[in-house]
């Protein structure tokens, strides 16, 4: 979508047209923009006033319109849309879905459990429905009953990255870091050239004491992007957490100084050599260097 086309399609629908609400809505799903209150407004509007001209999409619409329902509290416009939906794909898993959506806005946790453990005692492989079951769990703050269904869905799927990176962020929100590392290095393993998982797998083991590992990592990506200051800081970082441990010290203030030269010259090419934020930085690298020729 090109910037400033979703403005302009809500500005037209905001006009009263029926093209309009209907192409914003369309908008919607595929770029899975998320405003219930839109999407409630502009689908209630078109299912109450000219439901024929929406052609085979009144259902798509009228699910649009009943998971925004849901989540904005409009329980009229839920019961509604779940009914119709219902009487029109008696059999469907996805309706069976929605029901247990509908229970969980209503705060009705035990059934909308019943009804996921259901749907997954008959059909196992239904990644949708054991996602979410996740999400409820998540939702009613029950962590450790979320990691435990991510477990069981990536025992089956296991080559599922967003998976693997949901459970890593739950372990790190239960404090269970080390996990959290196993989790990144499956990620790794899927995408190894992906900054993202080599700094923050450089992180966690930084979080967890290991700051050889971490070091290594930090190298890593210093290498595959030598600009990036969140690299260079890590590797910085690693440095000085490893100052006093290392055998060959020499080496060690000399890889030192070569990132801290680094970092420099990144600041005064990406900020410029004036910028508070620059001036800042050097400075503390400036002191830190002081005070390590110092001891």
């Amino acid at each position: 979508m090109e910037p400033g086309e979703y403005e302009n399609l809500v500005s037209k629908a905001g006009t009263g047209s029926q093209q309009a609400s209907i192409e914003l809505l369309l908008a919607m799903r595929l770029h899975k923009v998320h405003q219930p209150e839109l999407a409630l407004v502009h689908g209630g509007r078109l299912l109450a006033n000219c439901p024929r001209k929406l052609g085979n999409d009144v259902w798509t619409v009228m699910e649009q319109v009943f998971l925004a329902s849901c989540q904005t509290g409009a329980d009229g416009w839920r019961d509604y849309c779940l009914s119709a939906l219902s009487k029109k794909f008696p059999s469907s898993t996805r309706v069976e879905r929605l029901k247990g959506i509908k229970a969980e806005s209503s705060g009705e946790w035990p059934e909308a459990t019943r009804i996921y453990n259901k749907m997954l005692a008959d059909k196992p492989e239904d990644t949708i429905t054991r996602k979410r079951l996740v999400t409820m769990h998540k939702q009613r703050g029950k962590i450790s009953e979320a990691i435990d269904e991510l477990n069981k869905y990536l025992d089956q799927f296991s080559v599922d990255a967003d998976v693997w990176h949901e459970l890593a962020e739950l372990y790190v929100e239960a404090g269970s870091l080390s996990r959290a590392v196993f989790c990144f290095e499956e990620l790794m393993m899927n995408n190894p050239r992906s900054m993202y998982h080599i700094l923050t797998y450089a992180e966690l083991l930084y979080s967890t004491g290991d700051f050889d590992t971490c070091r290594k990592y930090y190298s890593l990506a210093c290498y595959l992007d030598g600009t990036n200051l969140r690299a260079l800081w890590g590797l910085w970082a690693a440095n000085m957490a490893l100052a006093d441990k290392d055998k060959n010290k020499e080496k060690m203030d000399e890889l030192q100084k070569q990132t801290i030269e680094k970092i420099k010259a990144v600041y005064k090419t990406q900020a410029g050599p004036k910028s508070s934020h620059s001036m800042l930085a050097i400075a503390m690298l400036d002191a830190t260097a002081s005070t390590d020729d110092t001891n």
